[in-house]
Formats: C-alpha cells, sequence, structure tokens
C-alpha cells in the first residue's frame, strides 16, 4: 500500500449554490416556477332573492266573487223553473169545493181525451175530471191538466186557448196567477159541441198546463178565481 494519503472527497454540490459557489438564501428565485401561482380569491357574491309578491291570492279571490256572482244570477233566474219543474197532477174526489162526476159515462170520455193527450202531445202526465157545483148542477167544470217542461210558458199559453172551443176566444183578459207564479188568462168561446157559450180559462208556467171550461153562464172573474183555486188543489211537486 502507498502511504500517499487519500485526498478528502469534495463536499456535495449546495443545490442552491450560484455559479460562484456561494449560497444564496433567495436561490429559489432562480428556479423556474413550474407550478402557476393560486389565483387571488375572488369574493363570495351571495344572491338574496327577494320575497315576490304574490298574486295568485287575489287572482283566486277575484274569481271566486265572480263565480259567487254568476251562482246569485244564475240561481234568481232559474228560481221560477225549480218552483214549478216537475210537478204532478193529483186528482181527489173534491177539487176547490167542487165535486168530481165518477159516473162511468165521465169517466170512459176523460180516459179516451187523456189517451189523445199522450199521443199527440209529449206530457208526463194527463188528467181530465168533470166538476160540479154541490148546489148548481147547471154550472159544471170541465178541467184538463197536463204536465211537462215548458221553456216558454207564455208563447204556448194562446195557442193553448185558441185550441180549446169551438172558434178562438174573444175578449181575453190576464188575471193573477197567484203564489205559483205563471200566466193566467180567460176568454169567452162557444162549446165544440153544443155551440154553448163557455168561459175558457188556462194557467200554465213551467211545469204544467191547466185548461177549465166554465159553463152556465159563469162570471169571467168567477172562472178565473176558481181555475186558480183547482191550480193550488191538483199540483203537487214532484
Amino acid at each position: 500500500m502507498s502511504d500517499t494519503p487519500t485526498p478528502p472527497l469534495p463536499p456535495p454540490a449546495d443545490p442552491w449554490a450560484g455559479r460562484d459557489g456561494h449560497t444564496h438564501t433567495l436561490g429559489m428565485a432562480s428556479i423556474p416556477q413550474r407550478i402557476a401561482p393560486a389565483a387571488p380569491a375572488q369574493p363570495q357574491v351571495v344572491y338574496v332573492e327577494r320575497p315576490r309578491r304574490r298574486r295568485w291570492p287575489w287572482v283566486l279571490g277575484t274569481l271566486t266573487v265572480l263565480s259567487l256572482g254568476c251562482c246569485g244570477v244564475l240561481a234568481a233566474v232559474t228560481a221560477p223553473i225549480r218552483a214549478q219543474y216537475p210537478v204532478r197532477a193529483e186528482l181527489g174526489a173534491t177539487i176547490a169545493g167542487l165535486r168530481r162526476d165518477t159516473s162511468p159515462e165521465v169517466r170512459d170520455a176523460a180516459n179516451e181525451l187523456i189517451a189523445q193527450i199522450h199521443r199527440e202531445q209529449d206530457v208526463t202526465g194527463a188528467e181530465v175530471a168533470k166538476l160540479d157545483e154541490p148546489k148548481r148542477k147547471d154550472m159544471p167544470v170541465v178541467l184538463v191538466v197536463a204536465t211537462r217542461f215548458i221553456l216558454d210558458p207564455a208563447g204556448e199559453l194562446d195557442g193553448a186557448l185558441a185550441g180549446a172551443g169551438k172558434d178562438r176566444p174573444t175578449g181575453v183578459r190576464s188575471f193573477p196567477a197567484g203564489a205559483r207564479g205563471g200566466e193566467l188568462r180567460c176568454g169567452n168561446a162557444r162549446d165544440k159541441q153544443s155551440d154553448a157559450p163557455v168561459v175558457v180559462c188556462a194557467w200554465i208556467d213551467h211545469g204544467s198546463l191547466g185548461l177549465g171550461l166554465f159553463y152556465g153562464g159563469r162570471a169571467m172573474d168567477d172562472s178565473a178565481r176558481l181555475l186558480r183555486e183547482i191550480r193550488d188543489d191538483v199540483l203537487v211537486k214532484a
């Protein structure tokens, strides 16, 4: 072995040393920055939603008021119809103080006329009767009642009166129809078969039509009163 001493190893290179061999405390500035610096923090924007004005309660309230108003008008317009229709006629043994003639001849004639009404008219029910004054047999009343829905009562009343007697009634007058409403008119006519003078009275409403032939020289005012009482007695709400 040689006695020549081994030269000491050079110290490891300082990675932060400059070209002049001196260590720079800020040597990191000479290293290229491979990582981009973080972007400065942006201020966070907080959106505060303003409470919206709710308009739908007002709309709903308006629609409710309008609907109630329409319902009120509709109820008022249809009240007479609902009060008068549907109804049925029930004829008892005594009607408005008059006695119903139940003899076979009268019953057969009434049934024949009822069948004719059903054939020729679109009705839900029909009744025919001969009524007598208890003390005046010479003042009978022939009553015809038909029930059905009638949209235009006033428009159909003239036709009903015109077909009751031999000729179109004369001197037709309107009379109070009573609590049930509708129309009531009377006129002078003559019987189709016997040609005897009669007072023809008729009522009409949205649910019924009643016709009375009053014989024996009864006054028109009295005939109208009696037909009004007959109507109240025979009509029943269905």
